[in-house]
């Protein structure tokens, strides 16, 4: 019987292969093998599109789990915002903060700063201090996973010397933000846009939309930073903190001259990534990403209706190509480093989008204002 099955594979194999070499079937074969390959592509595409949220929703079947519990809210926000939506998110966290500036007592103080008006390089190196700094502060996790890799079991001393380096950038934070008079409710309100602009881009943009526990790690992670702040009267709740920024928005977003002399700027760095000839495009593109009423804060005209239409097929074809045709991250896509770099000691970015701020490195200490460094970067960075 075994012989007999044996040789019927046998039989079967040499069939195969003489229609696959026949020159009279060759055509349809590789036809029927381009077809194969493409269903098995897109099979192997869909599966692993979606391993990452279902591996977290069988881990964790309670979406509140991660409004309770930090650490849970710091895995799945990782995943999510690093391996799952990682440009977007970026993106995100790029327009939360020029938002922010279309309220006034906000864009007041950072224009007398001087640090928007001086050269594209000095609005280009706040951008890149404060990003390092919120990026310090949110990528201890994927640190530690690193060290974990190849089954290795990281020491005590190196958790300690990731979760240290959140505490370090939190501190330093918070001595920049101490030198004015900043409102209470303007920190919050650029919290709430820490939250709520991520969560708006991916649902809107990306290719599938949030669920639950991502919506609610998203939250947590942010509710623990802005309580390392010393934010006041922080919403307990994802939907708290949406009626207060709704209202704050409502209340204290309105023009004022200052709104757009720090905006400009702002766009002008962003546009730095783009060819010079994009930009007039790029200028009749942005009143359609912001909402209306940062459109008026800022006193551009309302956007036309193709630019809406524009930046929604834009978007639409990209997650249409992401869900069913790019295959995911393998891996997270953190911008800092794990370790100091070992000539310099100091933290190398892991890539630039725009012109490098900090070729040789950077010292977390230092992140900030040229007038507000340190003379000398303490250790450990």
């Amino acid at each position: 019987m075994a012989t007999a099955t044996a040789a019927t594979l046998v039989d079967a194999g040499m069939a195969w292969l003489q229609i696959l070499f026949d020159r009279d079937n060759r055509k349809q074969t590789g036809i029927t093998i381009g077809a194969a390959s493409a269903v098995v592509y897109l099979a192997l595409v869909r599966y692993l599109r979606y391993r990452n949220i279902n591996a977290i929703k069988e881990k964790y079947p309670d979406p509140t789990l991660a409004l309770r519990d930090s650490a849970v809210a710091e895995e799945v926000y990782n995943t999510t915002l690093r391996k799952e939506f990682p440009f977007l998110a970026r993106t995100s966290l790029e327009f939360a903060l020029f938002k922010t500036y279309s309220v006034p007592t906000i864009s007041k103080i950072l224009y007398a700063t001087g640090e928007f008006s001086r050269s594209i390089d000095s609005t280009r190196k706040r951008a890149d201090d404060t990003e390092l700094i919120l990026f310090e502060i949110a990528e201890a996790y994927p640190h530690i996973e690193e060290l974990k890799k190849g089954n290795r079991v990281p020491t005590q001393e190196e958790i300690n010397d990731q979760r240290r380096r959140p505490e370090i950038a939190t501190k330093r934070l918070n001595e920049l933000h101490g030198k004015y008079p900043i409102l209470n409710g303007d920190y919050l309100y650029t919290l709430s846009l820490f939250i709520v602009e991520p969560i708006k881009w991916i649902n809107n943009f990306e290719w599938r939309n949030l669920e639950p526990i991502e919506m609610n790690a998203i939250f947590r992670v942010w509710y623990d930073i802005g309580k390392g702040m010393n934010i006041q009267d922080i919403p307990t709740t994802l939907e708290g903190m949406y009626e207060f920024h709704e209202q704050y928005a409502r209340e204290n977003v309105r023009y004022a001259p200052s709104n757009w002399k720090v905006g400009h700027p702002t766009v002008e760095h962003l546009l730095t990534r783009y060819p010079k000839f994009a930009s007039p495009l790029a200028y009749k593109l942005v009143p359609a990403i912001l909402d209306p009423i940062d459109v008026v804060g800022f006193g551009l005209e309302q956007p036309k209706a193709w630019a809406k239409r524009v930046i929604d097929i834009t978007f639409f074809l990209r997650s249409m190509f992401l869900r069913h045709l790019a295959l995911p991250r393998s891996q997270p896509m953190t911008r800092t480093p794990l370790k100091p770099d070992a000539e310099t000691n100091l933290y190398k970015p892991r890539y630039d989008l725009y012109e490098p701020t900090y070729p040789n490195g950077y010292c977390i200490y230092e992140l900030g204002p040229d007038k507000s460094r340190p003379k000398k970067c303490p250790v450990p960075h």
